[in-house]
C-alpha cells in the first residue's frame, strides 16, 4: 500500500518546510525546464499540505493536486489566496481519476521513494500527458560537495543502529529513488526521452543533532512507520544514548545545501 501521511498532519510543515522563497524558485526552475508557463495544465502527485503547490496555485490557471491523505490536503486551504481555483482529489498515483491527455506537466516532489507501484504511476502520468508533455520526478538531494550536517549524521547512526537490530535501511524503505537506474531504464523502455536536471540549489532550515533525534523518537519519519514498536523503541534508546555519550556537538545548530534534482521525461 502507498504511504498515507494522515499521521503527519500536526508536524509535517514544521519538519519538511523550506526557507522563504525556495518554493517560488522551484516553480520557476521547473517551468523553465519543462518549457512551460503558468498557463500550462499541471498536476502534482502527492500534493500533501501544499508546501510545493502554493506558489503554483497562486499563479497558475489550471493546477490540480492529488494525495491519499485528506488530513494533509485540508492544510492547503489556509495557504492559498481567497478565490483561487484550487482543485484536489483523493487518489492513488497508480490509479488517477482523469482523462487521457488532460495535462501538460505532471510533477512529484519527494514521492516516488514511497511508491511500491512506481511503474504504474509512470504509466498513469504518461496516459494523462498530452503529446510532448513532461513528467518531472523530483527529489531533494545533497550535493556531492555538501558537508554532512546534523540530518545526515543522525541518519547514518540511526541506520547503523537498525542494522545492529537486524533491520536494514532498505528493508524499511518501500519505494524507489530517482537515482535508481531502474527508473531511467523503465522510462526509456516506454519510449520517453529522459534526462536528469539539477533545478536549483538551496539551503535547508537549520537543525541540531538533538532536534533530529527528538524527531526520530517522536516517529516523524515515514521510513520508521513500518517498524515494530519494540524495535523502534530500542533503536530510539540507543540513538539517545549515542547523542549524550558520543555526539561531539549535540546542540550545535547547522545547515546544509541541497538540490532539487529532477528526472525529466517527455514522450
Amino acid at each position: 500500500m502507498p504511504v498515507n501521511y494522515d499521521k503527519a498532519v500536526s508536524f509535517y510543515d514544521a519538519t519538511r518546510g523550506y526557507r522563504a522563497g525556495v518554493v517560488e524558485r522551484y516553480r520557476d526552475a521547473l517551468l523553465e525546464c519543462a518549457d512551460a508557463s503558468v498557463s500550462a495544465r499541471m498536476l502534482e502527485l502527492g500534493i500533501g499540505s501544499g508546501l510545493i503547490a502554493r506558489p503554483f496555485i497562486d499563479a497558475a490557471q489550471d493546477y490540480v493536486g492529488i494525495d491519499l491523505s485528506r488530513g494533509m490536503m485540508r492544510l492547503i486551504a489556509g495557504k492559498v489566496e481567497a478565490g483561487c481555483d484550487l482543485r484536489l482529489a483523493q487518489a492513488d498515483c497508480a490509479k488517477l481519476p482523469f482523462a487521457a491527455g488532460r495535462f501538460d506537466l505532471v510533477h512529484a516532489v519527494r514521492v516516488f521513494h514511497h511508491l511500491h507501484e512506481w511503474r504504474a504511476c509512470i504509466d498513469e502520468a504518461r496516459r494523462l500527458l498530452r503529446a510532448g508533455g513532461v513528467l518531472a520526478i523530483v527529489e531533494n538531494i545533497a550535493p556531492a560537495d555538501a558537508e554532512l550536517a546534523p540530518w545526515g549524521i543522525v541518519q547514518e547512526k540511526w541506520d547503523q543502529i537498525l542494522r545492529g537490530l537486524g533491520v536494514g535501511g532498505e528493508g524499511i524503505r518501500h519505494g524507489i529513488w530517482m537515482t535508481d537506474d531502474r527508473m531511467r531504464r523503465y522510462l526509456l523502455a516506454t519510449g520517453a526521452r529522459a534526462k536528469t536536471v539539477d533545478l536549483l540549489r538551496y539551503v535547508e532550515k537549520p537543525v541540531s543533532p538533538r532536534i533530529m533525534v527528538e524527531r526520530r523518537a517522536a516517529g516523524m519519519f515515514s521510513s520508521d512507520w513500518r517498524l515494530p514498536p519494540a524495535i523502534h523503541g530500542e533503536a530510539v534508546r540507543a540513538l539517545q544514548d549515542w547523542l549524550e555519550r558520543e555526539c561531539a556537538a549535540p546542540d550545535e545548530i547547522a545547515e546544509r545545501e541541497m538540490l532539487f534534482r529532477a528526472l525529466v521525461a517527455r514522450w
